[in-house]
Parts: structure tokens; C-alpha cells; sequence
């Protein structure tokens, strides 16, 4: 009687032992949280992208070249740049809110993008002389810069269109890139 424990014990030991590794297995795949990461493959395709950060001082952008997975669709592209600018530099300021989402992105007809971010944004709202503009057009400039069939982009919250931002900007238009300057100095990452 006592070799059927045993085997019972080994087939018991090899379901837990299979189990464990799935488990694993699953744990190295999936980022913590369920996101998604961007990883630079060896031979993959590679997309460079310029990323606007608000000049610490407030005053234009200073940009950021980046070299990312070659996205496979423009929703794909505005979700990285929209990581990108959340991940931060150390050169410039974004002035997002580290906790925002990008819900949805789609492009109109007319050439007007639609970015649908979490109402992280307004809870969290950046205040300060400027800053409200810096983030506004950092999103606004590395969309346009990376997407050339862009020429405007409307900011929506959770699904919903709002007036205007906390402080002064009116989001119910679409944001034209000119609105926040040329001025821009280029830093390598």
C-alpha cells in the first residue's frame, strides 16, 4: 500500500510543479498591473521619434529623440509617444500627471486627432505659471511632430468633451501645434 502514496505524492508534486511554473511563467510575460511595456527587440523595426518637454524655465520646449518599436498602427504610435512624455526627462518638464491614461485615439477625416485621456489629468491638473500650457503642448507638439497627417488635436476626458482646463485654455476647440511656438531646443537621449 505504501508505493501508491508514493506515486501519489509524485503525481501530486508534478501538478503543483507544473502549476507554479505557468504561474511563472505568466509572471515574466505580464508586466505588474497588467500594462503594456515597449521593448526594443534586437532586429525589430525601429521608429524615431522627437518628444516635447516643456523648457524647465517654462518657456518653449526642448525636444527628445527616441528610438521606439516600430509601432503597427497610429493608435499604437500616440500610445507610446503619450508613454513617452510620461516616463519624463530629465531636461525638460511635462507637467502630466504620472497616473494619466491614454483611453482612446482615433483621427478624423479632416486631420484632427482625438485623444481621449483618464480624468487623471483634471484631478491631478498641473498647476503653476506655465505649466498648464507645457502640458498641453507637449502633448499637443509630439503628436503632430510624429503623426504628419495631424494638424490639430482635441483633448478629451473620459469620454466627454470639457470647456476648458482647470486653470485658463479652452479645450472645446481642437488644439492647433502653432498655438504653442516653434521654439524648441533639441536634447539626444
Amino acid at each position: 500500500m505504501r508505493w501508491w502514496r508514493w506515486i501519489l505524492v509524485a503525481v501530486l508534486a508534478a501538478i503543483v510543479g507544473f502549476v507554479l511554473m505557468r504561474g511563472l511563467e505568466r509572471l515574466v510575460r505580464e508586466p505588474a498591473g497588467g500594462e503594456e511595456v515597449s521593448h526594443l527587440v534586437p532586429g525589430a523595426p525601429l521608429r524615431t521619434v522627437q518628444i516635447f518637454f516643456g523648457a524647465k524655465d517654462r518657456v518653449g520646449f526642448v525636444t527628445e529623440e527616441r528610438a521606439i518599436a516600430d509601432p503597427p498602427s497610429l493608435e499604437k504610435l500616440a500610445e507610446e509617444i503619450v508613454r513617452q512624455l510620461l516616463e519624463g526627462s530629465t531636461e525638460g518638464i511635462t507637467g502630466l500627471p504620472p497616473s494619466t491614461r491614454l483611453r482612446a485615439f482615433y483621427i478624423a477625416e479632416d486631420g484632427v486627432a482625438y485623444l481621449d485621456l483618464s480624468s487623471d489629468l483634471l484631478l491631478n491638473w498641473p498647476v503653476g505659471d506655465g505649466l498648464e500650457w507645457v502640458t498641453l503642448g507637449s502633448l499637443v507638439r509630439s503628436l503632430t511632430e510624429n503623426i504628419p497627417t495631424l494638424r490639430a488635436v482635441q483633448i478629451m476626458i473620459d469620454g466627454h468633451m470639457v470647456a476648458r482646463s482647470p486653470g485658463s485654455i479652452p479645450l472645446d476647440l481642437p488644439l492647433d501645434p502653432e498655438w504653442f511656438g516653434a521654439t524648441s531646443v533639441e536634447v539626444m537621449r
